[in-house]
């Protein structure tokens, strides 16, 4: 018997085996799957935007699991630490899925939590720079928004 026929009956241990065993299931969590609801169509020149009403970005918190009321929200504007939306219809305040999304998601990096202050997190540094970006992108097609 030579060394090729033993190696046919030994077991070799293979990173391709190893690979085929791990699992490589991924869960999605409701943050994941979030999509807005109660969006409002508004158009101008000829093209389209749908902004959610500020109680989807409250709903949006709860569903990332970091719950924040319309109050609290609405504060956290006045005093500064979300930038002010653009999107306003008399006192209303709407956002732009992108927006909600950026700002969970930011919230969500920064480690906001249930019980955690955001002025002890760099959440509005953060989200300023970022929604700036976004609302450029998005007004440079639709700089004043007509309902």
């Amino acid at each position: 018997m030579n060394s090729l026929d033993l190696a046919s009956f030994a077991s070799i241990p293979s990173a391709q085996h190893d690979f085929d065993q791990a699992d490589l299931t991924f869960s999605a969590t409701e943050w994941d799957t979030y999509r807005p609801e109660q969006g409002k169509p508004i158009s101008y020149k000829e093209q389209h935007l749908i902004v959610y009403p500020l109680k989807e970005l409250s709903r949006a918190f709860s569903v990332a699991g970091i719950p924040r009321s319309q109050q609290q929200l609405i504060k956290w504007e006045t005093d500064g630490v979300l930038p002010p939306t653009p999107f306003t219809f008399g006192r209303k305040r709407f956002y732009t899925e992108n927006q909600i999304r950026t700002i969970v998601d930011i919230a969500l990096e920064c480690g906001l939590r249930p019980r955690t202050h955001v002025k002890k997190t760099n959440f509005s540094e953060l989200v300023h720079h970022e929604l700036t970006y976004i609302l450029k992108l998005e007004l440079n097609a639709y700089e004043a928004p007509v309902v």
